[in-house]
């Protein structure tokens, strides 16, 4: 199965990839990459390894939206590109189906970010799973930019992945689901473990 995307996305300080399941976008989970991965990468990440996530979710009529961040950028810039590539889903998905939304490393922290604020300006981001896997640890400032903004987004569901080891900076109380586990494989972003609890957990 190709790993070609669908689509490229110019952003305002970032790239996004779009890879479909049929003609159109549907069904899609928004994945913002850590800061300066390269896209190719991220995307062989995905299907190289113990769990095939962009195989298993064009299997069940979902698409993917890969974002790509700068490697220098700070979390309201970074937060600013996520937001306006959920704002691209949600003009190209105008049916009701709710989004998927988070990433890795520093993309979960810039995912959080985004939806956050979305929510402090009272603007629609149509999410109905938020995920963090491996997030970055936010900084004093950027902990005291989360606070202000409620900590993370409130209305979709939390999920909270953790290879064996690393730490992001939450509590045990702060998501609704957290998943544990060994790290996937050099070269893959997802355990089995991981990748099957976010498919388990996508909004319908």
């Amino acid at each position: 199965m190709t790993t070609a995307p669908h689509e490229t996305w110019q952003l305002r300080n970032g790239t996004a990839w779009v890879f479909t399941a049929g003609e159109r976008l549907t069904g899609p989970v928004v994945l913002v990459g850590d800061a300066g991965t390269d896209l190719a990468a991220l995307t062989a990440s995905l299907e190289d390894g113990p769990y095939p996530l962009l195989t298993e979710l064009r299997a069940r009529g979902r698409g993917l939206v890969l974002v790509g961040l700068p490697a220098d950028a700070g979390i309201s810039g970074d937060g600013g590109t996520v937001q306006e590539a959920v704002q691209r889903v949600i003009a190209e998905v105008p049916d009701d189906t709710p989004l998927t939304v988070g990433g890795t490393g520093r993309g979960a922290l810039a995912a959080r970010y985004a939806l956050a604020s979305m929510e402090y300006m009272r603007l629609d981001h149509r999410t109905g799973t938020h995920f963090s896997h491996n997030g970055a640890v936010p900084d004093l400032d950027e902990e005291a930019e989360l606070t202000r903004l409620g900590g993370r987004p409130r209305a979709p569901l939390f999920l909270r992945m953790l290879d064996g080891g690393a730490a992001d900076g939450l509590g045990e109380d702060e998501a609704d689901l957290t998943t544990t586990g060994e790290a996937a494989p050099a070269g893959s972003l997802f355990s089995k473990e991981c990748g099957s609890r976010l498919l388990d957990n996508l909004p319908h």
